[in-house]
């Protein structure tokens, strides 16, 4: 069977376009709704220790359900999730069990969306230039984000969450309708899972890489708390601060991603300096009050997608080295723990929120110091797994 790969190029922009819009109506949000609606700051961090830790426990089922049937199967289960979700956000319970079962939901939201998406976008990034398309991909996915936040925060000050869950289930819904019109070939396999064979030989430096750049997550979890707790008390101004973010981020992108394809030998550099870069750009930010913010988080945009780039077109070279599932289970069990570990540190400590900042990208900045050999990415044969 040939398969249109412009087609399905064209496809898969639109469903991350859809769902990330969908997504960021309110996912950014959650947090911060448990906080307002009568849950502790210990609390919150509970929740978000809770979703990391959820998060690894489902890690192996999410991969092994997709080799045995598909991705797709995935993705309805974070359409059912997503909808589950969203409905009991709409009716808070100040009680340990609520606060365990939106943890739970939406880290099954979580994974299995990402697992079904990233499979996808490995799919679509073949050949050189992959830093280039990464870029358009994500351009289209901070499209999504930029208008998405906004609206949520607007729907959330001047409404109601109900309001917007309707709105966030129906766009995610038609954003796994047009995902199921995608075609690849061999998606499924029958090749058992080495987890532990496949751990051994990613290079070790690697690994650490792949957890500190997804402690980034709890980074922009940290600041949507700060921004609320301590610069002001409305979800609009998470939103506008989003819009800054995201147009930075746009028009950085590209032209960085160009400048990545052609000096990918150089890329171990370029990494260490955008890891530097963004640890300093979050430490003014977590200084700095008013207008001053919408400054410094221009800049962070800049800084952040620099440091992503960077580490995704390292990411999906070294990814082109194993099979898809092996390689995918280990990515996820070691970002999620060390999510996981750093989370429980922070919910066993006494520290304010500030710190918890501090801490978190005091571990970040240690990727400045761990070294790894550079990939050439016209070294490998790019196989579709």
């Amino acid at each position: 069977m040939i398969i249109n790969l412009k087609n399905n190029e064209f496809i898969f922009k639109l469903y991350v376009f859809l769902s990330t819009f969908a997504r960021n109506l309110v996912e950014v949000f959650v947090p911060i709704i448990l906080y307002k609606n009568g849950f502790s700051f210990k609390q919150v961090i509970l929740y978000f220790l809770l979703t990391n830790f959820f998060c690894l426990l489902w890690d192996y089922s999410c991969v092994l359900l997709s080799k045995k049937y598909s991705n797709k199967i995935l993705s309805l289960i974070s359409m059912i999730s997503f909808f589950l979700l969203q409905f009991i956000l709409s009716s808070i319970k100040i009680n340990t069990f609520y606060l365990i079962l939106v943890a739970l939901l939406y880290s099954l939201y979580r994974q299995t969306y990402w697992i079904s998406r990233r499979f996808y976008s490995f799919k679509i990034l073949r050949g050189g230039e992959i830093s280039k398309k990464y870029s358009i991909i994500s351009i289209i996915n901070q499209i999504g984000v930029v208008v998405s936040v906004y609206i949520g925060s607007l729907i959330l000050d001047y409404i109601n969450v109900s309001v917007l869950t309707i709105v966030s289930v129906i766009i995610f819904i038609i954003s796994v309708i047009i995902l199921f019109l995608l075609r690849f070939d061999h998606e499924k396999n029958d090749e058992k899972i080495h987890f532990f064979k496949t751990l051994k030989t990613i290079p070790k430096q690697d690994l650490c890489h792949f957890g500190f750049y997804e402690l980034l997550n709890i980074i922009k979890f940290l600041f949507a708390l700060y921004i609320f707790i301590y610069i002001k008390n409305n979800y609009q101004t998470i939103g506008i601060i989003s819009i800054v973010i995201n147009i930075s981020i746009m028009m950085f992108s590209y032209f960085y991603a160009k400048y990545i394809d052609k000096n990918i030998d150089k890329n171990r550099n370029l990494l260490q300096v955008s890891i530097l870069l963004v640890v300093l750009t979050f430490i003014l930010k977590a200084n700095v009050t008013n207008y001053l913010i919408i400054i410094v988080s221009f800049i962070e945009g800049m800084t952040f997608k620099m440091y992503e780039i960077s580490f995704n077109s390292r990411l999906y070279v070294l990814s082109k080295k194993y099979e898809y599932y092996n390689f995918n289970m280990v990515y996820e069990i070691v970002l999620n723990f060390f999510r996981t570990i750093v989370m429980f540190i922070l919910f066993m400590s006494n520290f304010d929120l500030r710190t918890m900042i501090y801490f978190t990208l005091l571990v970040i900045i240690m990727g400045v110091f761990i070294d790894f050999k550079d990939v050439n990415i016209d070294k490998y044969k790019v196989v579709d797994k």
